[in-house]
């Protein structure tokens, strides 16, 4: 019964983890995008191949940010998928406890 607490701690540390580290994304996105946008009202048309090389260096960084943190779901899922189903049936319930009011 331990192991199984334990397995079930680990897993739920391991799907929070990666949602931090969503959140941290989608945080440093909103910063880049706020970035960029500044930037450009500063030095207007030319600065369009650096806007459009820096994008390239952001699609670069959210992709692979991305890839990890969807391995490590992945993988928390694979090693854990009673917890995931059982996590994934809360969140369901949650969103439509809340969608109902």
């Amino acid at each position: 019964m331990s192991q199984n607490s334990k397995t079930n701690t680990d897993a739920a540390t391991d799907f929070e983890a990666v949602s931090q580290q969503l959140n941290a994304l989608r945080a440093d996105m909103s910063r880049l995008a706020e970035t960029v946008s500044g930037i450009a009202g500063r030095r207007g048309g030319h600065i369009a191949s650096d806007i459009s090389d820096g994008l390239g260096e952001a699609k670069h960084y959210v992709e692979s940010t991305g890839k990890s943190a969807e391995h490590q779901l992945e993988a928390s899922v694979a090693d854990h998928p009673l917890l995931a189903i059982g996590l994934a049936a809360g969140a369901g319930l949650l969103v439509g406890a809340m969608s109902r009011r």
